[in-house]
């Protein structure tokens, strides 16, 4: 894999862009910033964002927990849904 930057959490230059988010191949580590674009979430709407109202709520991620880290592509809102 080639090099990322530096993670903000183990310092390894391994924090690599996941589409709508970054994450870090060595520790694990999860982040963006306030306005790093929604991609890479396939086709079709999404589920209802409960900020915009719009079908624009997207699962980017599901975390080792099974928790679903979900971002909305109009208006940036994120949130984690626990486990059913």
């Amino acid at each position: 894999m080639p090099m990322g930057q530096t993670c903000p959490s183990c310092g390894e230059f391994m924090f690599h862009d996941k589409g709508s988010y970054r994450e870090c191949s060595n520790c694990g580590y999860l982040g963006w910033t306030w306005d790093y674009p929604v991609a890479e979430v396939g086709s079709g709407a999404g589920v209802t964002c409960p900020w915009c109202k719009q079908l624009t709520l997207h699962d980017i991620k599901t975390l080792a927990d099974d928790s679903i880290l979900r971002r909305c592509s109009t208006c940036n809102y994120t949130a984690i849904e626990p486990p059913s």
